[in-house]
């Protein structure tokens, strides 16, 4: 028996100690940043952030799609920055603008996202399904 309390003792007081690390993180004063926004949107609350920005100079939609993709049809305003590019433009980008990225279907646009995310961009949407999804809501559509 007593082996069996000095085998399992140090392994009692590190779960404790975790134990109490864990519940203090979740009960503390300290909440989570409200200010950082990364996150897939459907098209009608892209609309409605577009509309409600549109005034604000550190708002961007951005098209991540081949230029000939977006030369087809893209959201107003948008502009083109290639998914395959868009690591060597993040320094051309303010990391504390709002950026909304659309893609064809919401593949590349997602990656987009987790790129901008890891170099510190914190206000970051994503229009989930993408054109497809954008163009079935019948929202607008320039360039076609």
């Amino acid at each position: 028996m007593a082996n069996f309390r000095s085998l399992f003792a140090p392994l009692f007081l590190a779960g404790s100690a975790i134990a109490a690390v864990l519940i203090g993180g979740c009960v503390g004063d300290n909440p989570a940043p409200q200010d950082h926004i990364n996150r897939t949107v459907p098209p009608a609350e892209a609309s409605a952030l577009i509309e409600e920005k549109k005034q604000d100079p550190k708002f961007v939609i951005i098209d991540v799609r081949r230029p000939a993709e977006y030369a087809g049809g893209h959201i107003p305003g948008a502009i083109n920055i290639d998914s395959a590019h868009l690591s060597g433009r993040l320094e051309s980008l303010d990391r504390d603008g709002t950026y909304l990225l659309c893609c064809q279907r919401g593949g590349r646009s997602a990656g987009a996202r987790e790129v901008m995310e890891k170099a510190g961009f914190e206000n970051v949407y994503e229009v989930k399904g993408g054109m497809s999804a954008w163009q079935a809501a019948g929202l607008p559509v320039t360039g076609v």
